[in-house]
């Protein structure tokens, strides 16, 4: 039995959410604040018995985006797949019309935290009223209290309340003051009550390991400790000669122990003491004696974990002696291998890991979660670890994506076929995985536009890439459309942009092919291939609304110094020539105004010393007004949608502190002018946009 869904409604971060579970390993991605400890308390709250039976919920537990709770109710539902035969997991199972099949697969547990039976009549029956209005409901709303609500625990619901139309039916309409009649029973839509011997706490094994457990402590207690579970029981298949053996030397040694000349001294002053004090008539009579367990099943519990550093051969310590780390690494495999490898009467074992980066090594979250196999256990991760999420199957994701006041799940393979899924698994190593956590995406072809554009970006904005959520992730060919379909609908729904070149020719062909010189026929190709490729990503985007391509005319590099940017290049000669003469003649080349002049002067130099050390280059030597490219410009403004006024009032400040300071700029003059002290945040983005219309980032902030 496993985990297939889980379903919350207006609890926390998540106001209408649905998460999909896989059998074996879960991953949970998301930023800080996006509500991962929220979601697995939520989870908790279903199967873990270290929580109480009965959670009673708080005003600050409804989600803040409801604005007024009062009257909704929070909902916690978790569906199960592959249920077993037995009567613990069968009491679960969703009952399907028209199944004949004794064992049903699919089962259910929800908890409703919702009013009580009167007010929800109270409700319904206002609803029935003909002078009903939104106004009127208020009253009654505004009478309920936190106290007339109550905890309900149901199996069987088939009712998915992450969906607007289920609630509104089943739970009510407030803005319509439509409200089901309580008396209606609905035992398909939400569930009945579990029979009162069984309880899915004590059906299931669940074990939550927090970011900052204090690991040690569980691994010396008795109750906690996965090594000593691994070891319960196998007392009885030791043979009995054995076992004789060793209880015998152990009772051998404890009577020499206690026959120990420094112990009997103790013992005897001891009873010298309690004699003195109380009298002989009154006194005890005293022993000392060692008393090391002569029972198998005690000395096995009685075993403890010692462990060495792979650097130190030879020497073998106490788990305490470890790094917390190390402690953290021990104690999940421990764990894992006693779901694994004990056979219990639970139905279920499940391990929720939270942030396991917190102790681990960067190669060890890698190798432990790439190579760790699990058949009896569900484990569910949290993390915000590029390494991990590198190796996680994209089919075994969800993503949190942190909203106004709520937080967004996407499933970054849904609706994916399996061959475009191993496909994107491809390209999701650490480097390029980055792109899950990002709240936008900018595709880039290669190493000159992922040096370069980040750099332009901050030089010429004051903030960067980064700052602003968006990840710049160079795909390292043209082959976009395998980590692009991910953002979609159905998937991730968050805007990714695609920069690539069109490859136009740089030197005017000649009529007839047939006339091409060799560099002309390469020219004529590369402008064939461009507008090939245009034509098939235009299709591949179309009718996606969070998918958009963006084209330079030839090349990244002729169309960054064609914008009027030979001064970053011509300041870069000196890291390519030694000899001046050299360094003279390609600078009259990159001042040239003819394409055909600067940008065979630009892509020799490309091909001189390799695009990627030619962008580090000149990446030292932007400035304030550099000019990003247009397409550039727009291609970023679509990934950062979601820019907030803080960072436009941070770029507009930064803006208007470089112009004030350089005279030879055409804005110098107003820019003295112009105060941004004591304003609204909306009111300096307003003014900066009137003062300085024509400015890079007043069209950034028009292509928004």
């Amino acid at each position: 039995m496993h985990i297939s869904s889980l379903s919350i409604r207006n609890f926390r971060n998540f106001c209408r959410s649905k998460f999909i579970f896989k059998k074996g390993i879960n991953t949970i991605l998301g930023e800080n604040g996006s509500g991962k400890t929220n979601l697995f308390f939520a989870l908790r709250v279903l199967i873990d018995d270290k929580l109480p039976r009965y959670i009673r919920f708080n005003e600050s537990d409804f989600n803040r985006g409801l604005g007024k709770w009062a009257g909704h109710w929070m909902i916690l539902s978790v569906t199960f797949e592959d249920l077993d035969a037995s009567e613990e997991a069968q009491v679960l199972a969703v009952q399907s019309s028209g199944d004949m099949d004794g064992n049903k697969k699919t089962g259910s547990y929800s908890v409703y935290f919702r009013p009580k039976y009167q007010f929800r009549k109270e409700l319904y029956d206002y609803s029935q009223t003909t002078g009903k209005t939104v106004e009127g409901l208020q009253l009654y709303l505004d009478k309920l209290t936190i106290d007339d609500y109550e905890t309900s625990y149901l199996c069987r619901g088939t009712g998915d309340f992450s969906d607007d139309n289920t609630y509104k039916k089943y739970i009510g309409d407030f803005d319509n003051v439509e409200f089901p009649n309580p008396d209606d029973k609905e035992e398909l839509i939400f569930g009945t009550f579990l029979p009162r011997e069984i309880s899915v706490h004590n059906e299931v094994s669940c074990t939550f390991i927090k970011a900052l457990r204090d690991v040690e402590s569980d691994l010396r207690s008795y109750s906690t400790n996965p090594l000593i579970n691994l070891l319960r029981g196998k007392e009885k298949t030791v043979e009995v000669s054995k076992q004789t053996d060793i209880i015998e030397s152990i009772d051998k040694l404890n009577d020499q122990i206690s026959s120990l000349k420094e112990v009997k001294e103790v013992k005897d002053g001891i009873d010298k003491s309690i004699k003195e004090a109380v009298g002989t008539t009154y006194g005890p009579n005293i022993d000392v004696k060692s008393e090391l367990p002569n029972d198998m099943e005690k000395l096995l519990q009685s075993l403890k974990l010692w462990v060495g550093d792979p650097d130190e051969e030879g020497y073998m310590g106490k788990i305490w002696e470890l790094s917390l780390g190390g402690a953290n690494m021990i104690y999940l495999s421990l764990k894992l291998l006693e779901y694994e490898k004990i056979r219990t009467d639970r139905i279920a074992n499940f391990l929720l890991i939270e942030e396991p980066e917190a102790h681990i090594h960067t190669h060890i979250q890698k190798t432990l979660f790439d190579n760790v196999q699990t058949n009896r256990t569900q484990v569910i991760i949290s993390t915000h670890s590029t390494h991990i999420s590198s190796v996680s199957r994209i089919s075994s994701v969800n993503i949190l994506s942190r909203t106004n006041k709520q937080t967004l799940v996407y499933q970054p393979a849904n609706n994916l076929d399996d061959e475009y899924i191993t496909r994107a698994e491809r390209y999701l190593d650490a480097i390029r995985s980055n792109l899950l956590f990002a709240k936008g995406v900018v595709l880039v072809e290669g190493d000159a536009e992922q040096i370069l554009i980040p750099q332009m970006f901050k030089k010429v904005f004051g903030i960067s890439l980064d700052e602003i959520g968006v990840s710049l992730v160079n795909i390292g060919s043209t082959g976009f459309k395998n980590v692009a379909r991910l953002f979609h609908g159905d998937r991730i729904q968050k805007n990714c942009a695609i920069l690539t070149d069109l490859d136009a020719s740089i030197v005017d062909l000649p009529a007839n092919a047939d006339d091409d010189s060799t560099y002309e026929k390469h020219c004529r190709a590369s402008e064939v291939s461009g507008a090939e490729r245009k034509i098939k990503l235009d299709k591949f985007c179309n009718k996606n609304s969070f998918l958009s391509p963006f084209y330079s005319s030839y090349t990244f590099e002729v169309d960054v110094l064609m914008n009027g940017n030979s001064h970053e290049f011509i300041e870069s000669l000196d890291e390519i020539f030694k000899q001046q003469a050299a360094i003279e003649t390609s600078k009259k080349k990159l001042e040239d105004k003819s394409v055909s002049i600067a940008g065979v002067e630009v892509l020799r130099l490309a091909d001189k010393k390799g695009k990627g050390w030619l962008a580090l280059v000149v990446a030292d030597n932007l400035v304030y007004n550099t000019y990003i490219p247009e397409y550039i410009l727009k291609a970023v403004a679509f990934a950062s949608s979601h820019l907030n006024n803080a960072s436009k009032v941070k770029t507009a400040k930064y803006r208007l502190r470089k112009i004030s300071r350089s005279k030879n700029d055409s804005y110098f003059e107003v820019a003295s002018k112009v105060s941004f002290k004591g304003k609204e945040d909306q009111q300096v983005i307003d003014e900066y946009i009137a003062s300085f219309p024509n400015d890079q980032f007043a069209k950034f902030l028009s292509y928004l």
